[in-house]
């Protein structure tokens, strides 16, 4: 699968669900993974999890019987999606598709007319920061553990899938 194309499968707001699922419980069945994720019909999450089996991004790594039918168990591939491939042409590939895909998804929120931004608290901004590479670690861990305190959430009628999109890159002097 070329390095485009895992993108397309990847930037997907509901996949990276599943992908986060998984991170954060190392296994699941889809069962559990619907368990969490109640706002996705059925149908639609399994079709997810197979286009992630399919792109070789999750794999089977057990089968349990239940019913007569076997329940597989996912897990994330350890091995690179990239196929080896960490080539600069090859990161930039990805680092595009997924700017292309946040780029889509604003565009689709506001061709809607009767979405409201204040309403939805949507946001973009960006901030230069001078930090040695120890504060930034730091940085990067209290961010860390700020999502850790909500990352948990249950759906209910108050929340919201929100996606929070973190990038950081180089600047120019």
């Amino acid at each position: 699968m070329s390095n485009q194309n895992m993108m397309r499968v990847v930037m997907n707001a509901t996949r990276l669900r599943i992908i986060q699922y998984l991170t954060l419980h190392e296994t699941a069945t889809a069962g559990q993974i619907k368990e969490e994720l109640t706002d996705i019909p059925p149908a639609s999450l399994y079709r997810h999890i197979k286009m992630l089996e399919e792109a070789k991004l999750i794999h089977v790594v057990k089968e349990n019987k239940v019913r007569g039918t076997m329940e597989k168990v996912y897990q994330l591939n350890k091995e690179s999606p990239l196929n080896g491939d960490t080539s600069n042409k090859a990161i930039n590939q990805i680092v595009q598709s997924g700017l292309l895909s946040i780029m889509s998804e604003f565009a689709r929120y506001l061709d809607n007319e009767e979405n409201d931004m204040r309403k939805d608290l949507l946001f973009l901004t960006t901030s230069t920061l001078l930090l040695s590479d120890e504060e930034f670690m730091e940085f990067t861990e209290e961010m860390s553990a700020a999502i850790q305190k909500v990352i948990n959430n249950k759906k209910n009628e108050e929340r919201k899938v929100r996606r929070i999109t973190f990038i950081s890159s180089p600047c120019e002097e």
